[in-house]
């Protein structure tokens, strides 16, 4: 499984190259977008993904196979109503817009892909395809 580092929309920002962006970008949520903080196992059968979503209802998010790319696509509205009551932000850190993040997947069971999500985790199993080796025929001893 390999990560693609064209991870938030809106930009080409990714965590491995913060040390080449300056403060400023780096503290903007319009430059970082929602991070995804993901987890990633893996075993002989298959792949696992924890993704750190918090604040998010599973409405919001999108989970796509295509082309053997796995996209997590996540929307926050943190925006506030208009009206009486209305409060401006002296300070805003937390995100809101949409962010996906992609992963190129690779030989695998695209009809057995399953996807939950918990308490603001949203987890994800993706079955390898397991080929069976093409014998190139063998002799049968007789006994």
């Amino acid at each position: 499984m390999k990560n693609e580092l064209t991870n938030f929309e809106g930009g080409f920002f990714d965590p491995l190259f913060d040390f080449f962006t300056p403060d400023i970008i780096r503290n903007s949520h319009v430059a970082r977008g929602l991070e995804m903080r993901t987890d990633v196992k893996e075993s002989d059968v298959d792949y696992e993904l924890d993704v750190d979503l918090p604040g998010l209802k599973k409405e919001d998010i999108s989970v796509t196979l295509d082309d053997g790319y796995l996209t997590i696509k996540a929307k926050c509205d943190r925006s506030e109503k208009e009206g009486a009551g209305k409060k401006n932000y002296v300070h805003r850190e937390r995100f809101s817009g949409v962010s996906s993040r992609s992963y190129y997947l690779g030989s695998v069971e695209e009809d057995k892909i399953e996807a939950s999500f918990t308490d603001g985790v949203l987890h994800i199993v993706v079955p390898k395809k397991i080929e069976k080796p093409v014998t190139n025929g063998r002799r049968i001893e007789i006994k």
